[in-house]
C-alpha cells in the first residue's frame, strides 16, 4: 500500500478493492462515491458551495465514541420500520423548550418504580374515549 499526501488533485481517479467495492471522484459534481461490487452506491460525499452532504447506504452503521457523541442540526429525523430502542445504564433526560406531542396508535405504558405527574402552572387534563380507572392502595385526592 503506497502512502503520502496528494498535493493536488486534478483529474478524476477511482480505486478498485479486492472485495470488489469502488472509490471513485467527480470533480465536476464534486462527489466522491463508493460503490459495491453490484455498483450500487454505498456512499457519497458531495462537495457544494453550501457545505458538505454525506449520504450513506449500508447494512450497518456503527459509531462508537469513548466519551461523547453530539448531533446538531435544525431538524434531526430517526425512522426505524421494526425497533427504535433508546437505551442508557444512567439517566435519561428530556429537555422541550416548546410543546411536545406523542401520537402512539398502539398501547402505551410507562414501567417505573413511581411515578410524577406534575404541572409547574396551568391544569393536568385527563380524557378518555371510555372509562378513567384510578387503582390503589388509597385513592387520595386534595393531599399531599
Amino acid at each position: 500500500m503506497q502512502t503520502g499526501k496528494i498535493k493536488s488533485l486534478t483529474e478524476e481517479f477511482e480505486i478498485k478493492f479486492a472485495t470488489g467495492h469502488t472509490l471513485s471522484t467527480n470533480k465536476e459534481l464534486g462527489e466522491i462515491n463508493i460503490t459495491n461490487n453490484k455498483n450500487e452506491l454505498q456512499l457519497t460525499i458531495l462537495i457544494t458551495a453550501s457545505g458538505i452532504a454525506i449520504n450513506a447506504n449500508a447494512n450497518q452503521l456503527n459509531v462508537t465514541a469513548s466519551d461523547q457523541i453530539n448531533l446538531q442540526s435544525k431538524r434531526i429525523n430517526i425512522e426505524a420500520s421494526e425497533l427504535l430502542m433508546l437505551k442508557s445504564e444512567g439517566h435519561f433526560v428530556q429537555e422541550i423548550n416548546k410543546d411536545a406531542l406523542t401520537e402512539i396508535k398502539g398501547t402505551n405504558k410507562h414501567l417505573a418504580k413511581s411515578q410524577k405527574i406534575v404541572a409547574t402552572t396551568g391544569d393536568i387534563e385527563m380524557k378518555a374515549n371510555d372509562n378513567i380507572k384510578l387503582q390503589g392502595e388509597q385513592v387520595l385526592l386534595n393531599c399531599e
